[in-house]
């Protein structure tokens, strides 16, 4: 209950601040029609929306389950989905529940994963929050998150079967990116680090970039002052607090041991990661099990 009621207060705010013409059709209160889509032959979407309130569905809808109804409204309700055949229900669920839930503790599931978690094949799209696609522009995407819904593409026994462990690794990186990134930070704006974790950019946070146009800065440059180097030769603001914090997720996420020890080189951004791994394991996410590599920041 307490989880519905705080996204139909959110479902509320944004119905308000909505152009007239605009659909604002609330997907978020729809029990019995969730009700009917969720598959009660299969026991383990069962007991997984018994325990954690949450519906883990590959029958959806795509105006009214996986669509952003609001501002961003065209590019999700273009977006083009393959669906999951009835046959390839089981892997999928087996894989979400084993390599991707089984790095969150209960506390997560229960106040953050969202009322409907949707299994599909494929997403083509242009960008959709902050999923980029992978395949050019529109192309595939791993997943993606708004305020009604984390949808995990890729779940089709043919996907699954061909990825190499290289590639295994990465999607499933890219998930763990989307849901805490993508849904938790970007979506509900939960700023879950502590406050030292913005003080000492907070007077940069947004100002200029001092450099010549479209010339990019020595890496060191923003190192130092505790931000990931920007690489957009058109960028020439430093990131709002809100962005630090999903690049910081990013690269704790899909760190590998070059970053890592970039990190460890300079004494702000190690304070910074070890502030967003130390939060991330108080929450109750596996940030080892995630990225083995985080363990230097705990």
């Amino acid at each position: 209950m307490k989880k519905l009621f705080v996204y139909m207060l959110v479902g509320a705010c944004c119905f308000f601040a909505c152009s007239e013409d605009e659909d604002t059709t609330p997907s978020l209160k729809d029990t019995d029609r969730l009700e009917e889509l969720i598959d009660k032959s299969n026991k383990t979407i069962m007991d997984f929306k018994e325990k954690y309130g949450t519906y883990i569905l590959y029958q959806f809808d795509q105006l009214l389950d996986f669509a952003y109804q609001f501002d961003q409204a065209a590019s999700w309700r273009a977006a083009e989905l393959t669906y999951l055949e009835k046959e390839e229900v089981v892997g999928a669920v087996d894989f979400l529940i084993n390599r991707f839930m089984a790095c969150y503790g209960d506390s997560v599931k229960v106040n953050y994963l969202p009322r409907k978690v949707l299994m599909c094949c494929k997403i083509k799209a242009r960008q959709l929050g902050i999923s980029i696609p992978k395949g050019g522009d529109p192309g595939d995407h791993d997943a993606a998150a708004n305020m009604n819904s984390f949808t995990v593409a890729g779940l089709d026994n043919a996907n699954l079967t061909a990825m190499s462990e290289e590639r295994l690794e990465e999607y499933v990186r890219q998930l763990h990116y989307i849901f805490l990134a993508g849904y938790v930070v970007n979506v509900r704006r939960l700023m879950f680090v502590e406050d030292t974790f913005f003080d000492p950019c907070k007077t940069l946070y947004g100002t200029e970039v001092e450099r010549d146009k479209n010339v990019q800065l020595p890496a060191e440059d923003y190192l130092k002052l505790g931000f990931f180097p920007i690489t957009d030769i058109e960028e020439y603001s430093y990131p709002l607090e809100l962005d630090d914090l999903i690049d910081f997720v990013e690269n704790l996420v899909k760190m590998d041991q070059a970053t890592h020890d970039t990190i460890m080189e300079y004494e702000l951004m190690k304070t910074k990661m070890q502030n967003v791994a130390g939060s991330l394991k108080a929450m109750g996410v596996d940030v080892e099990k995630i990225n083995p590599l985080a363990v230097d920041f705990l």
